[in-house]
């Protein structure tokens, strides 16, 4: 190589020699620079750097009925937002900018009317100001946006950067009314329901805890089973600076849906019950105005499942979602005739002449007659002028003369039960109330919705403890009141004769207050003749919820089995569609009845739909039909009072007879005759259950 070539390749060499140390000394200059000069700036703000955990919601699971029907579901709810993440990682754009450019397409869909987009402008500014150190979560600027202004943001989304359209899931009843108080609905959690909702064995168990901002069912089944349907919650880790502004985003955890309830009912047959509920409810108002609640309960007798359950005043869960206005609020919750109340499992009422067969049970139990034993059907059977004068003549005004016990569940006799709770009453006089029980009535079934009433079943050991403490409690306080007069009063005495007078005044009042309390007791607290006439004819203190009449029935007629109701049949994986959960019919008890009183009693109440029974006319067009029932015509008040004369229409029902399915139980109020009412949507049930057809062309 030569001399040029060589000096060539030198100056080459020392050039870039030259330019290494040019750019080691760039970068050690800003290393400097970073972490010396300004390394005190540096480290404070990665100090004020912080990340946050946000949650995203999941999907809330379907609720479904026996056959797969949709009856609930999470439906997405589409919302305009601003992502603050977004703008910050756009360039050159202006958040004034962007939002007064945001103002001119929302304008005509802005929350009021005729504001001007400078107004606009202002208050989605001062959203995102009220969002404070949350930059991180998008603002909401406008929900439920329709699909005109979605077009118009997606068509300018170069124009509006940060700015789109999220789905939200929002629930949804797509059969509106039907199974509304079933089925409960959606809102945010009160202060007082998170501990209510964190002793839930299944949240517990998934060490899952309820806060303050999540939504829960509120009733029905979204309520008892909001762990299973509100799936799990994903979580998003948003980085951010010291004044609250997202840099940085990422989904540690993606949210898991939840799980679908499908339900025992029926809904084609749910709506049956519920339309022909409605109907005769609006046929009464005719007379009675203020006739608007009722309910009904059909069950499988051998199962425990819960078939249809329906209440009125009916109740729309859409209605519920999101912002209730106060007109909604006294029509749902404060009207005395609240929507929201489920009145099948939360209203109880007198069973009028449907106890009767408790009577009949508790009778030949005992041994207190024979099915053959004839009676008298005038009110001298009830003995002597003392005993008469505290009994209830024949209803309508009849005399059916002498019945027995078929003729007497037939002709639903009060003669016949008051002689025979008179019997039972003073020989057993715990022994009606133990078999009401044993058979659901004055007891919580455990059925698997949340509000449900116990009822009661009384006897002269109930109405001593529940009426003792309340009468004991006015006596001591009048005690207390002499005791503190008369302390005060001898401390003023003059003199020893003076403390004798008061002394002697005192004793007086607490004798007198003595032979109150004892007047009280025996008037209020004692069991009288008249209480066991009241309560042979399931009047007096009888109080039970449809749901306990529907399954007493359904217990009588299979055999003495008393099923525990439920209304979810099972909890299904939407994603694997395999069963997580299936619940399974669970015997509460077996009843001390004998088997032949059961088929006794049943068969008469097959006469009650045959020959001359008080619903012999039901289904008189339904040649199909076999079962048995009974009527019922329940005082709403006492005797002698404005209430007195009103009566609810009571009904309980099964069918067929020979192996008995199904059982049903219905109240209407002011439905008078039971037959005549709530008997009505009996019919209109079975007919669907069983595909019958009438003879009238129904």
């Amino acid at each position: 190589m030569d001399k040029e070539e060589r000096k060539k390749y030198q100056r080459r060499l020392s050039g870039l020699i030259t330019v290494v140390i040019c750019v080691f000394l760039i970068l050690g200059w800003n290393l400097w620079r970073i972490q010396i000069a300004k390394g005190a700036y540096y480290s404070s703000m990665v100090k004020g750097n912080a990340t946050q955990l946000v949650s995203i919601p999941a999907t809330r699971g379907d609720i479904v009925d026996k056959n797969g029907k949709l009856l609930a579901t999470s439906t997405p709810e589409y919302d305009l937002t601003l992502d603050w993440m977004s703008l910050q990682n756009t360039k050159n754009v202006n958040l004034q900018d962007i939002v007064r450019r945001l103002a001119g397409f929302i304008k005509p869909y802005w929350t009021t009317p005729g504001e001007t987009e400078e107004n606009i402008t202002e208050d989605i500014l001062a959203m995102i100001q009220n969002q404070g150190f949350e930059h991180y979560r998008p603002v909401t600027i406008l929900s439920n946006v329709n699909d005109t202004l979605q077009a118009e943001i997606a068509d300018h989304s170069d124009e509006l950067p940060g700015v789109s359209i999220e789905a939200n899931p929002v629930r949804s009843y797509s059969q509106g009314v039907l199974a509304g108080q079933v089925l409960g609905y959606v809102h945010e959690i009160s202060q007082a329901e998170i501990s209510q909702f964190n002793q839930n064995p299944a949240a517990q168990k998934a060490g899952f805890t309820y806060a303050q901002g999540d939504n829960v069912g509120k009733m029905g089944v979204e309520k008892s089973y909001d762990f299973w349907l509100r799936g799990q919650d994903g979580v998003e880790n948003v980085e951010v600076d010291g004044s609250g502004k997202p840099v940085n985003k990422e989904i540690v955890q993606q949210p898991v849906p939840g799980k679908t309830i499908q339900l025992t009912i029926d809904s084609d047959l749910q709506q049956v019950v519920e339309s022909s509920l409605n109907n005769v409810i609006q046929d009464i108002q005719k007379q009675h105005p203020e006739a608007k609640e009722g309910a009904a309960v059909a069950i499988d007798v051998n199962t425990g499942k819960i078939l249809a359950m329906a209440s009125e005043p009916a109740m729309n869960p859409n209605d519920l979602i999101g912002s209730i206005s106060q007109a909604t609020a006294n029509q749902y919750f404060q009207s005395s005739d609240a929507a929201s109340f489920n009145r099948a499992i939360s209203g109880v009422y007198p069973p009028g002449s449907t106890f009767k067969m408790v009577t009949a049970m508790a009778a030949l139990q005992s041994k207190a007659t024979t099915p053959e034993e004839s009676i008298p059907d005038v009110i001298s059977s009830l003995g002597p002028l003392v005993n008469q004068q505290q009994g209830f003549p024949e209803w309508g005004g009849h005399n059916f003369g002498p019945v027995n016990l078929f003729q007497a569940i037939a002709d639903s006799s009060d003669i016949y039960f008051q002689v025979m709770g008179q019997r039972v009453f003073d020989s057993s006089p715990e022994l009606v109330k133990q078999i009401a029980n044993e058979f659901g009535l004055g007891e919580t079934s455990g059925v698997d919705l949340p509000g449900e009433a116990k009822g009661i079943a009384p006897s002269p050991q109930w109405k001593q403890d529940y009426y003792t403490p309340y009468y004991k409690q006015l006596y001591d306080k009048k005690i207390a009141a002499i005791n503190s007069k008369y302390t005060a009063e001898m401390a003023k005495a003059a003199d020893q004769s003076a403390k004798q007078k008061l002394q002697k005044a005192e004793d007086t009042e607490k004798n007198q207050a003595d032979a109150e309390y004892k007047s009280m007791i025996a008037q209020n607290v004692q069991w009288h003749l008249y209480d066991s006439y009241n309560n042979a004819i399931g009047q007096g203190y009888n109080d039970y919820t449809p749901l306990q009449l529907a399954n007493y029935v359904a217990t009588l007629v299979n055999g003495g089995i008393r099923y525990q109701p439920y209304i979810v049949d099972k909890i299904v994986d939407p994603l694997t569609g395999k069963t997580i959960q299936q619940n399974n019919p669970t015997v509460i008890n077996h009843v001390s009845v004998s088997p032949d009183i059961l088929a006794t009693v049943k068969q008469a109440m097959s006469e009650v739909t045959s020959g001359g029974g008080t619903a012999n006319f039901l289904f008189a067009d339904v040649p199909e039909f076999s079962g048995g029932a009974k009527t019922g015509t329940a005082q709403i008040g006492s005797k002698n009072t404005l209430a007195g004369d009103l009566y609810n229409g009571m009904f309980v029902a099964f069918a067929p007879y020979d192996h008995p399915q199904i059982a049903f139980a219905g109240v209407v109020n002011y439905g008078e005759h039971g037959g005549d009412s709530a008997g009505l949507v009996a019919k209109a049930a079975f007919m669907k259950y069983f595909g019958w057809k009438s003879t009238n062309g129904g």
